[in-house]
């Protein structure tokens, strides 16, 4: 393998293409690894770094090569993380490593395709609803979806206060974890606001002059958009509708909410910590948005738009929002393979979010540890003779 582009972010040549990078790296050896083997190194001459093959691949910087593709099938059909380190023998330290590899590598595909796709349909919005490390830090995901597609573009996280009916020993419990750490002020306007702002770069207004937000009655909606500036805008002009739907109506194929209520579903049939009345729940959030990461990856790019007509439609929710399926296979190939850089890809702030891990989880003391390769693109490691 040739390097495609010099792994520095400070490098001229960081973007580059293998054709143009042609001519500015030169072989510099190799090194015995215990995963891999022998591993060939290379030296940009134009910063005059060097770095390996392995510095493209998705197992860089491991100790042990371990299946990305059974974890991701095993995350979008209901296992833990303690499930999946059992069924491969792995620590789940480890197993969460990988998690977090793969679905940095999932929203690097997602932000690439969605780049350049024009918007084709209606949009439905919700509000997903669980709870992240006890009962007492409810969560809201909101979720931004295709109308006919059932593709998820965009999704936004955020903790809220416990709500609803509560005995005093749950009162006084909530107002001690309260003098600890308290959810944000309008948490739920902030967060749908900042999922509406993916609407505007995706919006053709050529092929889609009158866009249909459709949404429940919750009251904050319509708030979240009016400081939403491009559809506030969008709004006095109307080329933009705010339609809502009662969130009580039946959630049938004739509710203009089915996109949402589906998605909906899936998330409680798929992933383990959304299952009611279980033992698996979110401990942590910047894992669990990982995880949400990988399966939103397999949901709209992996799963058949419709299971039971696969056979004559094997169609997936990215073709029907209008992705062309080479595009697809292109991204899915390197999927489990090559390493990400942020620096390539720009992933929307949400998305950036997800990927450097800044989710806060409640009560948590100290941020989540973020390995520098996954921050900045760039570590090459130590200069031991022996690397992994």
């Amino acid at each position: 393998m040739n390097p495609p582009f010099c792994p520095n972010p400070a490098c001229p040549h960081h973007h580059d293409t293998p054709e143009l990078y042609a001519g500015h790296w030169k072989h510099a050896g190799s090194y015995m690894t215990a995963v891999v083997g022998k591993v060939p190194r290379f030296k940009c001459t134009a910063c005059n770094r060097g770095y390996s093959v392995r510095t493209f691949a998705y197992g860089y910087y491991t100790k042990r090569t371990l299946d990305a593709r059974e974890i991701q099938r095993a995350i979008s059909q209901g296992e833990s993380v303690s499930s999946i380190a059992r069924h491969l023998g792995a620590s789940t330290a480890s197993i969460q490593n990988r998690i977090d590899r793969l679905a940095r590598a999932c929203l690097a595909m997602h932000t690439d395709l969605t780049a350049a796709l024009s918007l084709g349909e209606h949009l439905v919005a919700d509000g997903f609803e669980s709870f992240d490390r006890s009962q007492y830090h409810p969560n809201q995901i909101n979720i931004l979806v295709g109308k006919d597609s059932q593709f998820l573009y965009a999704l936004t996280h955020v903790t809220i206060r416990r709500k609803g009916r509560m005995s005093k020993a749950q009162k006084d419990s909530r107002r001690r974890l309260e003098q600890l750490w308290r959810a944000p002020r309008a948490g739920i306007r902030t967060s749908f606001a900042r999922l509406l702002t993916t609407i505007d770069p995706l919006w053709d207004r050529t092929r889609l002059p009158d866009l249909q937000l459709w949404t429940d009655e919750h009251r904050d909606y319509p708030a979240a958009i009016m400081d939403t500036g491009p559809l506030l805008m969008a709004m006095h002009d109307g080329s933009l509708r705010h339609m809502t739907w009662p969130s009580t109506a039946p959630r049938t194929l004739l509710n203009p909410l089915f996109a949402v209520n589906y998605y909906d579903r899936e998330l409680r049939k798929d992933l383990a910590a959304f299952r009611r009345e279980s033992t698996c729940f979110t401990r942590n959030v910047a894992n669990g948005l990982s995880r949400f990461a990988c399966h939103m990856a397999y949901h709209n790019y992996q799963k058949p738009y419709r299971v039971e007509s696969v056979q004559t439609d094997a169609s997936v929710h990215a073709e029907k929002a209008g992705i062309d399926r080479g595009s697809i296979r292109a991204q899915l190939a390197r999927l489990y393979t090559d390493r990400p850089f942020i620096s390539q890809h720009k992933p929307n702030d949400e998305a950036a979010r997800i990927w450097l891990k800044r989710a806060a989880t409640p009560l948590k003391k100290k941020p989540d540890r973020l390995p520098a390769y996954a921050g900045t693109g760039w570590m090459q490691g130590s200069t031991n003779q022996l690397r992994h």
